[in-house]
């Protein structure tokens, strides 16, 4: 980890995701089994969009999009990888409190948390409408 650009001493484990940012991206347009969820918090002006690709039930394979401060971003890219493998069930059972200890995302950030776990939600509203 390079502390030198962690200037505002963010937590090992976000600022490692934020640098480098595992499964950032989007899946082509009409790829099979794509479903997308999408959140945001106005007043810190983030958005965080999770696209999960299901075969057989499961996460096969997942990407996300970022706009917003290192916490925001090491959010969905913790959750895109953490994701792989899992069914829906699974993925409905993660929270912000998980995100918060998993990452260690302090009080002042809880809202990261919060739109990862809105993001997730949205996603798989979607998904049931795809079943």
């Amino acid at each position: 980890m390079n502390m030198q650009a962690n200037a505002f001493g963010y937590p090992g484990k976000i600022w490692a995701l934020f640098e480098s940012a595992p499964r950032a991206g989007r899946f082509d347009v009409g790829t099979a089994g794509v479903v997308a969820g999408r959140a945001g918090t106005p007043a810190a002006r983030s958005v965080l969009s999770i696209e999960l690709q299901f075969r057989d039930g499961r996460v096969a394979d997942a990407r996300f999009r970022a706009y917003g401060c290192p916490s925001s971003i090491a959010v969905g890219a913790w959750i895109a990888d953490w994701s792989i493998g899992r069914e829906p069930a699974e993925l409905a059972q993660l929270g912000a409190a998980q995100l918060r200890r998993e990452l260690e995302i302090p009080e002042d950030r809880a809202h990261c948390a919060l739109m990862g776990e809105d993001a997730l939600r949205d996603l798989l509203a979607r998904y049931r409408e795809t079943v």
